[in-house]
């Protein structure tokens, strides 16, 4: 495996602000949710049902290709600079425990098949479900 590193981090929109990074991408309004299933609520995007149901939502596996490529980009205009981290990459949804941790943790998994140093943190995975009394953006069944 090539020693150049790509940082993905997955968050939640309603914990704290973004982090920064080379690509931020908001899931809010382009996938499905699973929390607004109450059979998935409490589960986190690692369960096999919520991977499915996130990746089952039309265009999501396209969103995901799409956000391969432009990491790859990334790599390709930073060519061989001495940069501890070749591209970073936050992808977030709501609360950080579905959406944003399935695509994340898909990025990883296409960027090691690249042979591609990736490493994958998820920031409000372990944080409580957000309840709110007005539906969220993106929070469609």
């Amino acid at each position: 495996m090539t020693e150049i590193k790509v940082e993905v981090v997955s968050f939640g929109y309603l914990h704290d602000p973004p982090p920064t990074a080379d690509v931020v991408l908001d899931l809010r309004e382009l996938l499905h949710n699973p929390a607004a299933d109450p059979t998935m609520r409490e589960k986190t995007g690692v369960f096999p049902e919520v991977i499915e149901h996130v990746l089952e939502t039309p265009g999501a596996v396209d969103l995901g290709e799409a956000l391969l490529f432009m990491t790859r980009a990334i790599i390709h205009v930073r060519g061989l600079a001495p940069y501890p981290i070749a591209a970073s990459i936050a992808i977030g949804c709501s609360g950080g425990r579905h959406r944003s941790v399935v695509l994340a943790n898909q990025l990883v998994h296409w960027l090691r098949q690249d042979g591609l140093g990736a490493n994958v943190r998820h920031r409000d995975i372990l944080k409580p479900v957000v309840r709110r009394k007005d539906r969220e953006r993106g929070d469609r069944p």
